[in-house]
């Protein structure tokens, strides 16, 4: 662990913050700790989702640097960041983001007047990097504004789907879903019942129940990736385990880093929910629903109906569906832009943030453009369908 920095911020505190930059998870889990008790954060800062992202190996080898920016003595703020070299350059990103849904300090809200943009800058100016890279930061973490957000950016490729659940007797559908798609969803949870057995979505609570779900959204996103021409990532062995070992590690938890939601027709899961929880928010990270017979009903309409009004009851306040332009989101959530954020931290960053910054806007004006977009689809199913053939091949020989 490197030694306290000050960090100048004479207009919000008569004694300048300081800064810790911890070098591994174990000498910040303490601070870590507290500030979940007491602060605020998204579900992709939790220590338990980026000690389980570590050790499930997707970052081999890891130089961790945690930033935590104290008041006094007392722990406001922390930043867990890894630095990977790229191109020569020492970027600093936040643990876990190439599999995250947005980038977002852990703090204490009630010192959050603290930490403005420049002492942002300046603690950040103590990581071991050329720059610091944020992805798909969001304006706000519930009702909170991200500090991050204050240090400016770029829109960001993909934008983010959120939505707040109001608390209500009334089902989440009646309140807020047009009549059609409620009466779509009504009919096919009915003919469901009527032609499988009784509808019923459960949360798994036991280990044999994990195994069970996990691999049944296996096999259902995998033959959905193989329809859409992608790899199914979600097939590699450390996202098994990071699943695997979150799902059971949480089964006593009431906001668990990840929990199972199966629908039943009656014995059969005919769809999966993989979410995971910040303080009164649920993150739906991944879904997967059936391929058979069951695959002509709204499936994940009938899924996030039920789910919606059971996290509703649990006192869940706001839902997030990840990122990604999909249309079925607008149904329960509302689409968002989030920000990149490129700061250069020595000479040699200097150089390379413009180059990071039309590289991210690139991808945007792919992605955000339906013919550049469906042109790359094709590109990477055809990379994809050879990758199998030679996959084959070398199996035959």
């Amino acid at each position: 662990m490197t030694a306290a920095t000050h960090i100048g911020d004479p207009t919000t505190t008569a004694q300048p913050l300081r800064t810790l930059v911890h070098d591994s998870i174990a000498s910040a889990a303490p601070a870590w700790l507290r500030l979940q008790e007491i602060g605020v954060y998204t579900p992709y800062q939790r220590l338990d989702w980026i000690t389980a992202y570590i050790d499930a190996g997707f970052s081999p080898d890891p130089h961790i640097a945690i930033v935590t920016i104290l008041d006094h003595d007392r722990p406001i703020a922390l930043i867990p960041f890894e630095i990977v070299r790229k191109f020569g350059l020492r970027v600093a990103r936040i643990i876990g983001m190439p599999i995250s849904n947005g980038d977002a300090p852990v703090f204490d809200p009630h010192y959050a007047h603290l930490l403005t943009a420049n002492a942002l800058r300046d603690a950040l100016a103590n990581l071991p990097a050329d720059i610091v890279n944020f992805h798909c930061v969001a304006a706000e973490i519930g009702n909170h504004p991200n500090p991050l957000a204050a240090l400016g950016g770029n829109p960001a490729p993909d934008n983010f789907y959120v939505n707040t659940l109001e608390p209500g007797e009334a089902p989440f559908i009646e309140q807020s879903l047009p009549h059609k798609r409620r009466t779509n969803i009504r009919r096919s949870q009915r003919r469901l019942d009527e032609g499988f057995g009784a509808v019923i979505l459960h949360r798994a609570k036991t280990p044999a129940e994990v195994e069970t779900i996990l691999e049944v959204f296996l096999d259902q996103r995998g033959r959905r990736f193989v329809q859409m021409g992608v790899e199914n990532i979600f097939q590699r062995p450390a996202f098994r385990q990071f699943f695997r070992r979150l799902a059971l590690e949480g089964l006593s938890e009431n906001r668990p880093a990840i929990s199972l939601h199966a629908l039943y027709a009656g014995q059969t899961i005919v769809a999966t929910s993989i979410g995971t929880y910040g303080p009164n928010h649920y993150s739906q990270y991944i879904n997967s629903t059936d391929y058979g017979e069951a695959s002509r009903y709204s499936l994940m309409g009938v899924t996030l109906s039920l789910l919606v009004d059971q996290l509703r009851t649990d006192g869940v306040t706001s839902l997030d569906m990840g990122l990604g332009d999909f249309d079925y989101k607008t149904d329960w959530t509302n689409r968002q832009p989030v920000f990149d954020i490129v700061l250069p931290v020595s000479t040699l960053g200097q150089i390379a943030a413009p180059l990071l910054r039309g590289a991210r806007a690139a991808k945007r004006r792919i992605k955000q453009t339906p013919t550049l977009w469906k042109l790359a689809r094709i590109a990477q199913s055809s990379v994809v369908g050879l990758r199998r053939t030679l996959s084959g091949q070398n199996r035959d020989h």
